[in-house]
């Protein structure tokens, strides 16, 4: 049985929509689980870290074998970096109130170096992805 190229495209376009709907089933499993249930967070940490695992990995793969994400500059990343600070600050501010500075590696450190490690992530597999592509290309 020969496969071309059609055959190639319908096949991943499946695994990928099936793939999304099983990452929305476990994360609609694991919120009402949590909100519903009210089962204790601990219990269901597994799960979060699997449901964690794939949706990153998909797009780190995605992203790395496809070349297919932008590569930012560096004011973009600043500018996205310093977005998702603000935002971060604003929505926790209004939910749970200012942040105890005393406690600052608990509440104030996260908001801080979670953004830095998703858009230096995020920098490293476009730039890897984009590189890969080129080499294929000149080869």
């Amino acid at each position: 049985m020969k496969i071309d190229e059609r055959s190639q495209q319908v096949a991943g376009q499946s695994a990928t929509v099936m793939l999304g709907l099983t990452q929305v089933a476990l994360g609609m499993v694991l919120l009402v689980r949590l909100y519903v249930f009210d089962q204790p967070d601990a219990e269901l940490r597994d799960f979060q870290w699997v449901l964690l695992g794939s949706i990153v990995g998909y797009f780190a793969l995605r992203s790395f074998l496809g070349g297919i994400m932008p590569v930012p500059t560096m004011k973009q990343a600043i500018l996205a970096y310093v977005g998702m600070i603000v935002f971060l600050f604003v929505v926790l501010s209004l939910w749970l109130g200012l942040p105890d500075l005393s406690d600052w590696t608990n509440n104030v450190l996260p908001a801080i170096l979670g953004p830095a490690i998703i858009v230096g992530g995020y920098w490293l597999i476009a730039a890897l992805g984009k590189r890969r592509v080129e080499r294929e290309i000149f080869d």
